[in-house]
């Protein structure tokens, strides 16, 4: 799945709803991982999904059964009218009338995000990543061995030395790197490392291709 594609199919919207199949749900998990706009759609609409289930989850007395022109009578009543504005926002929600609409303009809008080049472990010092503490996401790009052919690449970053980041990323065309989108919030000041490994016909990851070590470090 691009970014052409979940745009279109309002893919990041379907996913927080759960409207999306389970196959086309990680086929955009993995799309997100590795798209700025998308990952963070889903962050922003995340957030926002659970600051509206805080509002509204304090349970509603049960209602007693009116009649047709009652509730229509009850609606334009000045006590009433508040409440009944603010469910019908919180079930717009949940459908996307109101999540739909933000979400695209978060994934039409640009926003800085901190990207790094990495460098193989015998290839001298390791390269700094220093990023804002509320960088949300850092994007980590590493070229493929040459003599390494695969369909799909395992990306494996570990931190702290506990392994915090699995990602399967298609082949980039030839002579461009392997680029994956890490949340900071997952990464420890210190060494941390993208280990890249390729991925068989039968999903099995190959030997380690390659190690990319990295000093990690907020400011």
């Amino acid at each position: 799945m691009d970014h052409r594609h979940a745009l279109e199919t309002q893919a990041a919207e379907r996913y927080l709803l759960g409207e999306l199949p389970a196959e086309q749900a990680e086929e955009f998990e993995l799309h997100y991982f590795e798209c700025p706009h998308c990952a963070v759609a889903v962050e922003s609409g995340d957030l926002f999904i659970e600051s509206a289930r805080e509002h509204f989850r304090a349970p509603a007395a049960p209602a007693m059964k009116r009649s047709f022109w009652e509730t229509m009578t009850a609606f334009w009543r000045p006590a009433f009218a508040i409440p009944v504005t603010a469910a019908l926002a919180a079930l717009a929600l949940y459908q996307g009338a109101v999540a739909i609409p933000s979400l695209r303009r978060t994934l039409n809008e640009a926003r800085p995000l901190p990207a790094f080049q990495l460098i193989g472990a015998s290839r001298g010092e390791d390269p700094q990543v220093r990023v804002p503490a509320s960088t949300p996401f850092v994007s980590l790009a590493a070229d493929i061995p040459p003599e390494a052919r695969f369909r799909n690449y395992l990306c494996v970053v570990s931190s702290g030395g506990q392994t915090v980041l699995r990602v399967v990323n298609p082949a980039p065309e030839e002579g461009h790197p392997v680029t994956i989108l890490v949340p900071v919030n997952t990464l420890r000041p210190g060494k941390d490392e993208l280990a890249l490994f390729g991925q068989g016909p039968d999903g099995q990851p190959s030997e380690k291709i390659s190690a990319y070590p990295f000093d990690f470090q907020t400011y």
